[in-house]
């Protein structure tokens, strides 16, 4: 009964944890050149970077990122809402917006505060400082979605139009079972050498879900991404109990 109980616990915590996530938005600012507000589970609206400039409008010099802003002369527009976090970070959302470099983005990421960041445009007028510190902003939140296996696909679900709901859950009765047994064996483990063969053995089937994940999303068949994203919700659930070894115990 006390497992039973136990799974509908473990059920009823998934649901509730699913986030939602919609793209980011940038602050209305005066005087700035109206946004399109199209839906952002159009495709097109959103894959197409043929028509973003490759030079400043302002003094025509070439842009050093793909974001509107120009380091020669000042220059700086508000990101378009159709803009992808993989195309502020330099990589693209095709053919398959899960399969990214993670190192790449990074650096592509200094290379772009070092341009945007709100620091450099102190002496700027105070609509530009604005433009420069939402944009800094949303950097920041492109590389915290796109550097983390779980929330990349959640953020691609997003973008798709199948974002997480509150009611989703997980019908897997075995990795339930299997979740049980894993919280069970961190709380009756009485060494790190227990805890580490715990962590190695729920790591592979972090692999294997996240090689299940790409597989996914390259085939574009969301419903059941958005299955493996809940299961491997559950799985780094793991991950971080073992990780915090024995104060997770203690806390439950």
């Amino acid at each position: 009964m006390f497992r039973v109980r136990a799974l509908v616990s473990l059920s009823a915590q998934a649901r509730s944890s699913f986030p939602r996530y919609a793209a980011a938005r940038v602050p209305h600012l005066p005087r700035c050149a109206p946004q399109s507000h199209g839906t952002l589970k159009l495709r097109r609206n959103y894959s197409d970077t043929s028509s973003r400039p490759k030079t400043c409008p302002s003094c025509s010099a070439p842009l050093p990122t793909a974001l509107p802003v120009c380091s020669n002369c000042s220059y700086i527009a508000p990101i378009p809402e159709s803009m992808t976090y993989h195309e502020m970070l330099g990589t693209p959302y095709e053919p398959n917006p899960f399969a990214v470099d993670v190192r790449q983005l990074k650096n592509q990421f200094r290379a772009v505060q070092a341009v945007v960041h709100p620091d450099r445009w102190v002496s700027r007028p105070p609509e530009q400082q604005a433009i420069a510190a939402a944009m800094s902003s949303r950097i920041n939140e492109a590389l915290h979605r796109l550097s983390n296996p779980l929330r990349r696909a959640e953020y691609i679900l997003a973008r798709e139009g199948f974002a997480g709901e509150e009611s989703d859950k997980l019908d897997d009765m075995e990795l339930l079972m299997e979740v049980m047994e894993a919280r069970e064996s961190l709380a009756n483990a009485q060494s790190p050498d227990e805890v580490a063969e715990i962590r190695a053995e729920n790591d592979a089937k972090i692999q294997d879900s996240i090689q299940e994940i790409e597989r996914l999303v390259a085939d574009k068949d969301w419903p059941a991404l958005r299955t493996a994203a809940i299961r491997l919700k559950y799985l780094q659930g793991i991950e971080s109990a073992a990780a915090a070894w024995p104060a997770s115990v203690h806390d439950h």
